[in-house]
């Protein structure tokens, strides 16, 4: 089971910030979650709608320019991150889960994707794109058909994976509470993976583990490995 590091090691370092990042490579992670918006154009690392909440800034991010967003403080010291400083630090050294957490930006992120691959280091199977706007999925697969993608979702859907199966998405995103033995077992019979959010509890972890998901997404990689490792 893959140990993917949500918003990086965010227990452990200022969520989606870059010191986050690097622990998650240090941790040894299968790979990083990460949150994107657009910011005068440019894909930022940010979950929330307003920059209130993870950095010394107040405002929505789409109100920033450029000289205003270098100015913020995410816990770190820096900026919040643009999605191309963390592609290039990662380049392909772990998988990347991008997230849409806004409608404005799926040209953009294709056009980072395509940086990413033909410049930093990765092939394409190391990215996925996931979302709960499963349209904005639709969108960015017109313009980069190949590309992996996840929608995300919070409840067991009635017709279990079929929806993520007629999208031609490689993987279904679900939460903890949902997730079980018919979900998973229908998603691999239909050649998907399923991968778990975000996990924090340990007898979550082992039972996760046990119905046989592909990958959860935890906010410290050591600490997971640490209860799988306990409980082999």
């Amino acid at each position: 089971m893959q140990l993917f590091a949500h918003r990086g090691i965010s227990d452990l370092a200022p969520e989606n910030s870059m010191a986050a990042f690097e622990l998650a490579l240090a941790q040894g992670a299968d790979g990083i979650e990460l949150d994107v918006r657009l910011m005068s154009g440019q894909v930022v690392v940010m979950h929330d709608a307003s920059v209130d909440r993870t950095t010394n800034g107040t405002g929505l991010v789409s109100q920033f320019n450029h000289n205003q967003w270098q100015g913020l403080d995410a816990g770190d010291g820096n900026p919040p991150p643009t999605l191309r400083q963390v592609l290039a630090f990662v380049a392909g050294r772990c998988e990347v889960n991008i997230e849409l957490k806004s409608v404005d930006l799926v040209p953009q992120v294709a056009t980072e994707i395509t940086n990413a691959v033909e410049h930093l280091g990765f092939g394409l199977t190391q990215l996925c794109v996931s979302a709960f706007d499963h349209r904005l999925l639709v969108q960015l697969t017109a313009l980069l058909p190949k590309v992996a993608i996840a929608p995300l979702i919070a409840s067991c859907p009635v017709s279990l994976a079929a929806m993520a199966a007629d999208m031609d998405a490689q993987a279904i995103h679900c939460h903890t509470e949902t997730t079980d033995m018919d979900l998973v077992g229908d998603a691999h019979n239909k050649g998907l993976k399923i991968r778990v959010y975000t996990v924090t509890l340990a007898v979550d972890l082992l039972r996760l583990r046990q119905i046989g998901v592909d990958a959860v997404f935890v906010n410290d990689v050591e600490w997971a490995r640490s209860i799988l490792n306990e409980n082999v």
